[in-house]
């Protein structure tokens, strides 16, 4: 069941791994990996589902397994660090990365693709946040989102390149344990090989850690890290 997907049709199509760090995500993991699978058959790609298991005291891995990814176990417990373990378990030429609690929609996942082979260095997409409890965290987090699209900054829970891009910067930096995605996504546009580029197509992401974490704290989460 865990076989990669492969609905090309006619001539072969260069491969997608879809890299995804999970640690303790058996609530949630089922469903995106489905998402992933079912969005790869349904805009005629080939490639796998690559869940990377952190460590996790729970049944992530044996759930992922189940819903069709590979899986690759590691002891991280760094972002940074299982990004790159992932994609260097893969040789696809190109690499998504995608968070465990994030749900992308297969005509998202189709356009972040053409994007990138339209000459973008790095996609990713709109992020839509539903079911945040507090109207503090509601309002806040509209609002960081918005302003984040119109500043082109791209979103760590889902980002599309070219395998050569994620070479040539040396993956995510390891020194970073928080942010990394914003670092990374400079480094690849300093590349000078194309734009970073925000599709107007959504990802869903889940509200857990803003609800976890109550409003105030979050706003003080997120100005720390220089979001």
């Amino acid at each position: 069941m865990n076989e990669p997907i492969d609905t090309s049709p006619g001539r072969a199509r260069s491969t997608v791994a879809i890299v995804v760090p999970a640690w303790n995500e058996a609530k949630v993991i089922t469903e995106t990996v489905a998402a992933l699978r079912d969005g790869l058959a349904e805009i005629g790609r080939s490639g796998e589902v690559v869940v990377v298991d952190d460590a996790s005291d729970d049944a992530t891995g044996d759930l992922a397994v189940a819903a069709g990814a590979r899986v690759v176990r590691v002891e991280k417990r760094h972002i940074a660090a299982v990004r790159n373990a992932g994609a260097a378990a893969t040789e696809s030429e190109f690499l998504v990365f995608v968070d465990a609690d994030t749900v992308v929609p297969s005509e998202t996942l189709r356009m972040l693709l053409a994007t990138v082979e339209g000459g973008a260095a790095i996609a990713g997409p709109r992020v839509e946040m539903p079911g945040v409890k507090s109207m503090i965290s509601r309002i806040w987090t509209a609002s960081l989102l918005f302003l984040l699209g119109l500043a082109g900054v791209l979103p760590g829970c889902c980002l599309v390149l070219r395998r050569s891009a994620f070479d040539a910067v040396g993956g995510f930096d390891e020194q970073w344990f928080a942010s990394e995605e914003v670092w990374f996504v400079r480094a690849v546009r300093a590349l000078g090989r194309g734009p970073a580029v925000r599709i107007d197509a959504p990802v869903l992401t889940s509200p857990r850690k803003a609800n976890a974490v109550g409003p105030l704290r979050l706003v003080w989460q997120t100005l720390s890290i220089g979001l």
